[in-house]
């Protein structure tokens, strides 16, 4: 039990390590995917795409990146019982994830606007494979 401060420190770290990481995660695909569409509207200069489509393939993306790093960062900040804690991430992301579907799916709130789309379930996906990986990671241990 005599533990020192790094190894609290990194447990106080795991939540909003793993949030912060799955915000930040979105600088570099923006980045990415502005660096591949930017040859005039085609990807990597040979295939024709049409216009705006770079920010559709963007929109889309974006739940499934944030679940994803979310996952697996706070897989790797845990300082132990790294899969355990994995499986916490994943049961409160898919927890906030049931809520904010069956709020855009039933609830009317009053100047809030959330709807249910494709993106919503890259979200749930992103988290799974963050969990497949990490579990993968676990057992090659």
């Amino acid at each position: 039990m005599n533990k020192d401060y790094k190894y609290w420190l990194r447990w106080l770290a795991v939540l909003p390590g793993a949030l912060l990481a799955g915000l930040l995660a979105t600088f570099p695909l923006h980045w990415i995917l502005y660096l591949v569409f930017a040859h005039d509207g085609t990807i990597l200069g040979f295939i024709e795409l049409p216009d705006g489509v770079n920010k559709s393939i963007e929109y889309m993306l974006y739940p499934f990146v944030v679940a994803f790093t979310f996952i697996l960062v706070g897989y790797k900040i845990a300082p132990k019982y790294k899969f355990r804690t994995t499986i916490v991430l994943f049961g409160i992301y898919t927890l906030l994830w049931f809520i904010s579907t069956f709020a855009s799916l039933f609830l009317k709130i009053e100047g809030v606007q959330i709807s249910f789309s494709g993106r919503t379930i890259f979200a749930l996906l992103g988290a799974a494979i963050g969990l497949y990986i990490a579990s993968r990671k676990n057992k090659h241990k």
